[in-house]
């Protein structure tokens, strides 16, 4: 089964080769611009879901009582995500080190030792990034570079981080 973002390129591709039989070049390079945003979006969107959802777990599994993770999830995660990363770096010790210095340094350290991780952080910022700029800036008129196999790429790589972070809190 096809997760919601591979769903979403499968749908694209789909229209594009549609227009594309049809000779509706225009038409084809639009849904193209459109859809490349929209994917770079949802990918980031996933990521936030996807960290928050994590972050959630591991305050309920330290913690029994109840109050603490009200408080934790509505004073330190819910809409506030984009604070933990600095999508301008090229690492992720910002995140890491709202889990103290020793997670951080322990982290940082096997991010640095493993070329495969190093690539999924760079995905990962990436797209946080270039989300940023595009929705911070005039997103109709955003000209983003990146085709749409690209970012669905850049999504796969970072993807694993998710995954790397979910098994390492």
């Amino acid at each position: 089964m096809l997760s919601p973002i591979q769903k979403f390129v499968e749908d694209y591709k789909e229209l594009s080769n549609f227009l594309t039989s049809q000779a509706k070049i225009s038409e084809s390079i639009e849904v193209n611009n459109h859809y490349r945003k929209i994917l770079l979006l949802s990918c980031a969107s996933f990521y936030e879901n996807q960290i928050t959802s994590i972050i959630q777990e591991f305050v309920k599994k330290h913690s029994t009582d109840d109050r603490v993770f009200d408080f934790m999830n509505n004073k330190a995660i819910q809409r506030q995500y984009h604070t933990f990363f600095n999508w301008n770096e090229k690492n992720i010790n910002s995140f890491l080190g709202l889990f103290g210095a020793d997670f951080k340094q322990k982290i940082a350290n096997e991010i640095k030792s493993n070329e495969e991780l190093q690539s999924q952080v760079k995905a990962f910022l990436e797209i946080g990034n270039e989300r940023n700029k595009m929705v911070h800036g005039n997103f109709l008129e955003y000209k983003l570079e990146k085709t749409i196999d690209e970012i669905f790429s850049l999504h796969i790589e970072a993807s694993k981080l998710i995954e790397y972070i979910r098994s390492v809190l």
